[in-house]
Formats: structure tokens, C-alpha cells, sequence
């Protein structure tokens, strides 16, 4: 089969070989055998460790590649996305004030992300754990179907969150993000499932890490600033900024969020005894939980969130990974990544 090669972008893969409990490694030969189907150009590169797709990504764009494709996670595919773009600098972005992370300027948002090539595409072989990001774009189909979206060149644009927060060392420190950034109890289930085998599938792995975190969690006093118009403070079990629907292995956490209109959705979940929590965590799959006099939602553009007690440690999940902890601040930079679809 004969296909022009400018129809279609010069794809770089990167896969990462362990994604999936090792899925990736154990069906790439099949994986190979679709794209030289369907790509007439492309080449491919195994991640060796964490931060090796973004230091990929931003290689094969500096060496001309169109579109980078990423087989793996949800953290991989956050790996992938931070290679389209040049490294923050953390510390000019943003400062501590009174325990608060704020952008540097006053000006309520951190500069615009520089892309390593404003043209470039991000493309998408989901093959992980969670899973999530693609049930909010839509990708749920298998191996054929998910690579047949590779070809050709219609894409649809993806708004780009950013947080700045501070690493485990107490560093500050920021990073991109495409699907959904939480601090609270949703972070320590993400630490929990990083550090297990996850060979049984997202769903049971997140459902088995999300057990053994009921019993270690208490709801912690954090306060939030929406958009400078809405001030909450009190205990709370999860603070979810959420660009896409749905995290933690496919929970529906924010129905109706939209990864291209510009603005988060905040979903707060108060104070929960453990009896509460285990009553809605089945809404939550469904996407019923907002109803619960326990949960605010709201729409934004930035959000900033520390806990009131200094000594209180509230680890982050962005994008399925746990960089570190309150305090922390959120924005969004509107369609600033293109997906291949």
C-alpha cells in the first residue's frame, strides 16, 4: 500500500515498555505492524526511567518530527505533553507569600507556555493503567482503532493546564498537565498505586489503592481562592482542578468538563467521615456525586489552595503522578496543544 506522505504527519513514538503492567513491551510487535500499515513515516524510541519522554519529545521536535506519538499512561502521556514545551523556569514563575503559591507578577497567571515548535501535534496510543485522559477525549477504542486516528491531519485543540506547587523537598517547582490536577485524598490513592504492581487492570488496581488509603486519610483544613471571587476554608477530603472528566481509573469526577473551552472545573469535597466517603464513591464512577451537600463545584480560570496548618502534608495528583504537595496554584493557558484525532 501506497500512502503521500504529506497527507499525513512524520510521527515519533515514544512508548514506554513498562506502561500497562508491561502491555506495551508485550504487544509491540503488533503495535509496529499497524503503524507501518497506517504511517508512511516513523520511527520510535523506548523511555528507559521517569522524565525520558519529556527529554524524547523534546529531541524528535528540535530534529523535525511533525507529530509525537505516546504509547503508555496517563503519566506518560504528562511526560509527553511537558516535552512540547520549554521548562519553566519555577522559581521567576512563581513565589511563596504567607504559605500561598503565587505567580511571580501579580498578574494571576503564569506566563505562556513556549512550544519547542507551534505546529507540532501530540498523537495518542493510550495503553496504562488509569486510563483516563482518553475516556475524556474519547479514545476508547483498541489498537487498530486508536492508530487509525494517527492518519491524516484533521486535530482538535486541547487547553493546557499549569500548577505550580512545591516538590517533596519543599522546593518550588511547576509542570504541565492535560487531564485533571487534585490535591488530597486522590493524591495519596495515586502514591499508593505508583508504588503497587498494577498488572490487574486501573480499575482494580485504583479500586485496591483506594481501599488501603481509606484507612490512612483524615480530611485536612485546606483553604481555596477561585478566581479571586470565591473563598472556601475547612476540612476537605479531595480538591479536584479538572481540565477532563475523569480520573483515578476511570471515576467520573467532573461531568461535563471540556478540555477545550478555555476554563477548570473545580469539584471540592468537603468534610466526609469514612462512612460518607464510602456511600458516594460508587456515584462517583457514575458521575452522581454532585448532588451531595458535601461537594461544590465551580468553574475557573486559576485556583490557589494551602492548607492551614504549615505541618500538614497534602500530596498532589496531576495527571496520575504524585510530583508533591499543597501549597499549590493552578491555571489554564487556553488551546495550547494540538491533538491528532
Amino acid at each position: 500500500m501506497t500512502m503521500e506522505t504529506d497527507l499525513h504527519y512524520r510521527a515519533f513514538v515514544i512508548a514506554n515498555p513498562v506502561a500497562g503492567a508491561g502491555a506495551v513491551e508485550r504487544d509491540w510487535d503488533w503495535i509496529e505492524r499497524l503503524l507501518n500499515a497506517r504511517l508512511p513515516e516513523w520511527d520510535a524510541a523506548f523511555t528507559e526511567g521517569p522524565g525520558h519522554a519529556t527529554m524524547l519529545t523534546r529531541e524528535a521536535l528540535r530534529a523535525g518530527w511533525d507529530m509525537i506519538v505516546c504509547v503508555g499512561g496517563d503519566g506518560t502521556i504528562n511526560e509527553v505533553v511537558n516535552g512540547f514545551f520549554e521548562t519553566p523556569d519555577a522559581p521567576e514563575t512563581y513565589r511563596l507569600d504567607d504559605g500561598w503559591v503565587r505567580p511571580a507578577d501579580d498578574a494571576g497567571q503564569p506566563p505562556e507556555p513556549t512550544p519547542i515548535d507551534d505546529d507540532a501535534v501530540l498523537g495518542l496510543i493510550p495503553l496504562g493503567t488509569g486510563g483516563d485522559f482518553r475516556r475524556s477525549v474519547g479514545l476508547m477504542g483498541g489498537f487498530s482503532e486508536t492508530i487509525g486516528h494517527l492518519t491524516g491531519r484533521s486535530t482538535v485543540d486541547l487547553d493546557l493546564g499549569e500548577i505550580g506547587f512545591l516538590d517533596d523537598d519543599g522546593t518550588l517547582e511547576s509542570r504541565y498537565f492535560i487531564n485533571i490536577a487534585s490535591a488530597g485524598f486522590s493524591g495519596l490513592v495515586d502514591r499508593i498505586a505508583n508504588e503497587r504492581w498494577k498488572g490487574m487492570g486501573g480499575a482494580v488496581s485504583f479500586f485496591m489503592a483506594t481501599s488501603l488509603a481509606f484507612f490512612r486519610w483524615r480530611n485536612v483544613d485546606i483553604e481555596v481562592v477561585i478566581d479571586e471571587t470565591h473563598q472556601l476554608e475547612g476540612p476537605t477530603q479531595n480538591l479536584v482542578v479538572a481540565n477532563g472528566e475523569y480520573f483515578g481509573g476511570g471515576m467520573w469526577v467532573a461531568p461535563g468538563a471540556d478540555v477545550d473551552d478555555g476554563e477548570f472545573q473545580v469539584v471540592r469535597m468537603g468534610d466526609m467521615s469514612h462512612g460518607e466517603m464510602l456511600a458516594i464513591l460508587p456515584k462517583i464512577y457514575r458521575g452522581r456525586h454532585l448532588d451531595s451537600d458535601k461537594i461544590d463545584r465551580y468553574r475557573a480560570n486559576h485556583v490557589a489552595a494551602r492548607t492551614t496548618d504549615p505541618e500538614d502534608a497534602v500530596d498532589l495528583d496531576v495527571d496520575g503522578e504524585t510530583p508533591g504537595r499543597l501549597p499549590a496554584y493552578w491555571s489554564i493557558h487556553h488551546n495550547a496543544l494540538q491533538l491528532k484525532f
